[in-house]
């Protein structure tokens, strides 16, 4: 998952730092390199606290020009990060799975079918 992280700086502070694409999530450093190495502390946590309340995350990123041109960035620097957060869908998939006495791999096979046949339905595609 790509984000992009609003950095800002203010003169005898830190630096702060949000992510657009996941309202409320935020973090903070005394340099610039804590304060993205904190950032990345921060989304991860945010999308786990979101999944175990049980809610999809679901990132709206928009385009960096989109960004830079929002009065609500005013000023940010901005910094691209990859973030990898599969093992948060596993470990979420892997729950599931054992409260309904089923496997991984059973479980991602019917859903992908699931998704694959919706799909198909939507797109007008005989199965």
């Amino acid at each position: 998952m790509f984000l992009y992280i609003a950095i800002h700086k203010d003169e005898n502070t830190g630096y702060g730092l949000t992510v657009p694409s996941l309202p409320g999530c935020f973090s903070y450093g005394d340099t610039l390199e804590q304060a993205i190495e904190e950032s990345k502390q921060a989304i991860l946590f945010h999308i786990e606290g979101l999944l175990e309340d049980g809610i999809e995350p679901e990132t709206n990123q928009p385009d960096l020009a989109t960004l830079i041109n929002d009065p609500e960035y005013a000023g940010a620097q901005w910094f691209g990060i990859e973030m990898n957060i599969d093992h948060l869908t596993l470990k979420k998939v892997d729950t599931y799975v054992s409260q309904t006495h089923d496997t991984r791999s059973n479980f991602l096979a019917k859903a992908a079918l699931e998704r694959i046949n919706s799909a198909n339905q939507n797109a007008g595609i005989a199965k």
